[in-house]
Formats: C-alpha cells, structure tokens, sequence
C-alpha cells in the first residue's frame, strides 16, 4: 500500500464515502463516484489508487467532453505504426493504464456507439490498435466520475443502460460541501495553508467571525470554491483575516448585473445599492467600505452627501 493523505472532513456521509473507497481499493471491480461538480471525486479517486497495492501501476484520469468525437477511437484503442501518414504511434487509454488505475469522466458523452465500444472493453473483450494487430484487453480497474445521478443521464438517453449496470458494481455517493458545513472551517484552513506555502507567505489568523460567514455559505462550486476563495485571501490578506478582507461577491446571493436587471435599477442606483451593501457589511465603518470600494474617504462621504438630498 503506499502512503496517502486521507481526504480531509469528519462529516459523517463524507467519511461513509471514505469507508467504501477503502474497500474499493481492496477489489479491481469498477467504481462510480457520483457527487456534484468540484466536491472532490478527482481526489477521492487517487486515493482509492493510493490505496492499492505498490504494484498496482500508475494513476490516471481521462476527461471524455475535451476530446472530439473523430479522436475517440484512437484514445481508447491507440494508433500503430504506419496506420496513417504523419500520425505516431501511441497507446490507448487502457493500454496505457496497464494494471493502474482509471478514472473516466464525461462518459454520458461519448454517445451510444462509443458507450458500446467501452462497454465491450470493460467486459474483457479483445481489441487492437488502429493498423495494428497485437490482441490487448483491460486490465485497469476502471472508475467512472459522474456529477449527476446516472439513472437520470439514462433517463435522458446521455448513459446507455446496459453501460451502467457494468459500471455499477460498487458506488460511493460524495456530499456536496454545503451538506457538510461542519468540515468548512478545517478545509478553509487546510486551503489557506496551502495557498501561502505555495505563495511563500506566512499563514494568517482567521477572525472568529470569517470563520462564521465561510461556514454558512451555500459553496455552490464546492471544495473547488472554497480552494479558490481562500487563494484570494492569501494573495490579498494581511496578519489576520475578517470578514472584510472576502471578496464582494462572496457576498452576492446573485450576480450583481442580474440583480439590477431584475430590478431595473439605473446605474446611478445600481452604484448606490453597492455602497450601502458594503457599507452594511463593514458595520457602518466608512473607512474600511472606503478601502473595500477602493476609493477615498472622501470620495465616499461626497457619495453619501448626494444620494441623501
């Protein structure tokens, strides 16, 4: 087994999720790891690798939305020497993966004839690369990342049935990040650090409040969010961090353009709005909303003095 840092969250249904990836690790049968977008399937699926025995190959990911449909043949296959002018030889996804470990994604894309093709690979079926004629079969274990419920991909004519009873023979369900707010506080940390090593910068504080407002978010995009938010406040903060020092859209139920659309708001009222939103969430401290709207001090009173007569 090698070593593997264990997906951080001490929120029960994350660390159910845990509990069955270690058990996927032990067999070569596939895995679906269903969960919303950025919840973290791609790190779940190295550590299932990462369990595995030394001598279960490498770990790979192949992403099917990226590829265009008059490659696919030629990503799963491979290409042999010779078989068209000007193309190099080069192993498909499977041969590549050898006995390691493949994670697939975007698989309700391929469409049916694909599906088929992949279908028949992961059964054991033989096949060849493009002009070659050396026989190869699969023998990676095979997971499959989806972000929605792959009985309404079915559902909708995107999955191929027959497809996902094969790739369905152990799934472990990932809770978004707003299901399990409890783990917000030590990922947002976990984040930060992260972030500063990579900047080279000394970690800061986390106010008590900041902490408080991170964990009510909704996270709509998820650990993938939140790694990015607390990316921002590396690059932008100071020795400790308030609720302040958070972008302004961190506080945006919706776009702001949305909002003014809806409400037909004219761009005086629109700039208005904006500063009474910052204003509201600096307590009232003009110098601090002066700071967030970068603008000055006086610049700010001069605006308020305005919209007031």
């Amino acid at each position: 087994m090698r070593p593997s840092r264990r997906p951080l969250g001490r929120d029960p249904a994350f660390r159910a999720a845990l509990t069955l990836a270690e058990k996927a690790a032990s067999a070569r049968g596939p895995v679906l790891l269903i969960g919303p977008t950025g919840c973290g399937k791609s790190r779940l699926a190295r550590h299932i690798h990462d369990l595995r025995p030394p001598k279960s190959g490498t770990f790979s990911e192949w992403h099917a939305a990226g590829v265009p449909s008059s490659l696919l043949e030629a990503e799963f296959f491979g290409v042999e020497r010779g078989a068209a002018t000007g193309v190099a030889p080069r192993a498909g996804i499977f041969e590549e993966a050898g006995v390691g470990t493949l994670c697939l994604s975007g698989v309700e894309w391929l469409g049916p004839e694909k599906q088929a093709a992949l279908l028949r690979i992961l059964e054991g079926s033989p096949f060849q690369r493009i002009g070659g004629g050396r026989r190869l079969t699969c023998k990676a274990m095979v997971l499959s990342a989806f972000s929605e419920p792959p009985e309404l991909l079915v559902s909708r004519g995107q999955l191929r049935s027959d497809l996902l009873f094969r790739l369905d023979v152990l799934r472990i369900h990932l809770p978004a990040l707003g299901e399990r707010t409890g783990d917000v506080p030590l990922l947002a940390r976990h984040f930060l650090r992260a972030a500063c090593r990579k900047l080279g910068r000394p970690v800061p504080e986390l106010a008590p409040s900041l902490v408080e407002a991170l964990a009510k978010r909704p996270w709509p995009g998820n650990l993938r969010e939140l790694a990015q938010c607390m990316e921002g406040l590396a690059l932008t903060g100071g020795g400790r961090l308030g609720p302040e020092d958070l972008a302004a859209e961190f506080w945006m139920a919706e776009p702001p353009a949305a909002d003014a659309l809806r409400r037909r708001l004219t761009l005086e009222e629109l700039k208005d709005a904006y500063i009474r939103f910052v204003l509201a969430r600096t307590s009232g401290n003009r110098t601090r909303a002066a700071r967030w709207l970068g603008i000055s001090r006086k610049a700010l009173w001069a605006h308020l003095r305005r919209s007031e007569t």
